[in-house]
Protein backbone atom coordinates (compact mmCIF):
# COMPACT_ATOMS: atom_id res chain seq x y z
CA UNK A 1 0.00 0.00 0.00
CA UNK A 2 1.44 3.23 -1.35
CA UNK A 3 0.90 6.09 2.18
CA UNK A 4 2.00 10.10 0.84
CA UNK A 5 1.59 13.22 2.56
CA UNK A 6 -0.19 14.93 -0.74
CA UNK A 7 -0.03 19.06 -0.60
CA UNK A 8 -2.93 20.97 -1.74
CA UNK A 9 -1.37 21.69 -5.24
CA UNK A 10 -1.79 17.66 -5.80
CA UNK A 11 -5.05 17.62 -4.12
CA UNK A 12 -6.21 20.72 -5.81
CA UNK A 13 -5.27 19.09 -9.46
CA UNK A 14 -7.45 16.01 -8.28
CA UNK A 15 -10.68 17.57 -7.57
CA UNK A 16 -10.24 20.20 -10.36
CA UNK A 17 -9.59 16.77 -12.58
CA UNK A 18 -6.26 18.51 -14.24
CA UNK A 19 -3.45 16.06 -15.18
CA UNK A 20 -1.90 14.91 -11.63
CA UNK A 21 -5.24 14.32 -10.59
CA UNK A 22 -5.22 11.54 -13.34
CA UNK A 23 -2.80 9.68 -11.54
CA UNK A 24 -4.04 10.61 -7.95
CA UNK A 25 -7.16 8.86 -8.98
CA UNK A 26 -4.96 5.65 -9.95
CA UNK A 27 -4.24 5.59 -6.48
CA UNK A 28 -7.58 5.90 -4.75
CA UNK A 29 -8.60 3.07 -7.06
CA UNK A 30 -4.94 1.39 -5.50
CA UNK A 31 -5.84 2.06 -1.98
CA UNK A 32 -2.98 4.40 -1.42
CA UNK A 33 -3.20 6.33 1.84
CA UNK A 34 -3.21 10.22 2.08
CA UNK A 35 -1.97 12.56 4.26
CA UNK A 36 -1.78 16.31 4.94
CA UNK A 37 -2.25 18.86 7.69
CA UNK A 38 -6.00 19.90 8.30
CA UNK A 39 -5.85 23.06 6.46
CA UNK A 40 -5.85 21.27 3.24
CA UNK A 41 -9.35 21.71 2.55
CA UNK A 42 -9.14 25.52 2.83
CA UNK A 43 -6.38 25.75 0.32
CA UNK A 44 -7.94 23.43 -1.94
CA UNK A 45 -11.34 25.50 -1.41
CA UNK A 46 -9.33 28.64 -2.60
CA UNK A 47 -8.11 27.13 -5.28
CA UNK A 48 -11.59 26.52 -6.31
CA UNK A 49 -12.72 29.85 -5.57
CA UNK A 50 -9.83 31.20 -7.88
CA UNK A 51 -11.39 29.50 -10.94
CA UNK A 52 -14.14 32.00 -11.43
CA UNK A 53 -14.99 29.85 -15.12
CA UNK A 54 -16.71 27.35 -12.82
CA UNK A 55 -20.29 27.80 -12.57
CA UNK A 56 -21.45 28.10 -9.12
CA UNK A 57 -23.30 25.01 -8.92
CA UNK A 58 -19.98 22.91 -9.70
CA UNK A 59 -18.34 24.64 -7.97
CA UNK A 60 -20.28 24.08 -4.82
CA UNK A 61 -20.52 19.77 -5.52
CA UNK A 62 -16.67 19.79 -5.91
CA UNK A 63 -16.45 21.88 -2.41
CA UNK A 64 -18.59 18.99 -0.85
CA UNK A 65 -16.31 16.34 -2.82
CA UNK A 66 -13.37 18.30 -0.76
CA UNK A 67 -15.14 18.26 2.26
CA UNK A 68 -16.06 14.60 2.31
CA UNK A 69 -12.28 13.28 0.84
CA UNK A 70 -10.83 11.11 3.36
CA UNK A 71 -7.09 12.35 4.36
CA UNK A 72 -4.89 11.42 7.51
CA UNK A 73 -4.99 15.13 8.96
CA UNK A 74 -3.12 14.49 12.00
CA UNK A 75 -0.15 17.62 12.83
CA UNK A 76 0.59 16.92 16.41
CA UNK A 77 1.91 20.24 18.58
CA UNK A 78 5.88 18.36 18.32
CA UNK A 79 5.23 18.23 14.39
CA UNK A 80 3.97 21.74 14.11
CA UNK A 81 7.29 22.46 15.89
CA UNK A 82 9.20 21.03 13.48
CA UNK A 83 7.12 22.97 11.07
CA UNK A 84 8.38 26.43 12.32
CA UNK A 85 11.68 24.94 12.56
CA UNK A 86 12.13 23.91 9.19
CA UNK A 87 10.46 27.36 7.60
CA UNK A 88 12.67 29.13 9.50
CA UNK A 89 15.84 27.44 8.55
CA UNK A 90 14.41 26.95 4.57
CA UNK A 91 12.85 30.71 4.37
CA UNK A 92 9.58 28.61 3.27
CA UNK A 93 5.86 29.30 4.39
CA UNK A 94 4.96 27.60 7.54
CA UNK A 95 2.04 26.04 6.05
CA UNK A 96 3.93 23.94 3.17
CA UNK A 97 6.68 23.32 5.70
CA UNK A 98 3.95 21.80 7.67
CA UNK A 99 3.71 19.34 4.75
CA UNK A 100 7.30 18.48 4.89
CA UNK A 101 7.72 18.08 8.70
CA UNK A 102 4.42 15.81 8.61
CA UNK A 103 5.75 13.87 6.04
CA UNK A 104 9.22 13.84 7.97
CA UNK A 105 7.76 12.10 11.16
CA UNK A 106 5.46 9.74 9.22
CA UNK A 107 9.08 8.69 7.05
CA UNK A 108 6.79 8.49 3.94
CA UNK A 109 7.01 10.94 0.65
CA UNK A 110 5.91 14.01 -0.37
CA UNK A 111 4.12 14.72 -3.12
CA UNK A 112 3.45 18.36 -4.37
CA UNK A 113 4.17 20.30 -7.83
CA UNK A 114 5.53 23.30 -5.70
CA UNK A 115 9.28 23.17 -6.87
CA UNK A 116 10.36 25.70 -3.79
CA UNK A 117 8.56 23.10 -1.36
CA UNK A 118 9.95 19.50 -3.42
CA UNK A 119 13.33 21.00 -3.11
CA UNK A 120 13.04 22.08 0.46
CA UNK A 121 11.96 19.00 1.45
CA UNK A 122 14.95 17.32 0.07
CA UNK A 123 16.95 19.25 1.78
CA UNK A 124 15.12 18.52 5.00
CA UNK A 125 15.50 14.83 4.43
CA UNK A 126 12.11 13.97 2.87
CA UNK A 127 11.87 11.69 -0.02
CA UNK A 128 9.36 13.11 -2.80
CA UNK A 129 6.81 10.59 -4.35
CA UNK A 130 7.24 10.06 -7.98
CA UNK A 131 11.20 11.56 -7.84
Amino acid sequence: MVKLVTDASILSSFFLDEDEGQKMQQLINSDAEFYAPSFWRFEVSNAIWKRKEIPLNIADGIIEEVWDFAVHEELPAKWAKEAFHISRKYNLPFYDSSYIAMAKQLNIPLWTLDKLQGNTAMKAGVSLWGK
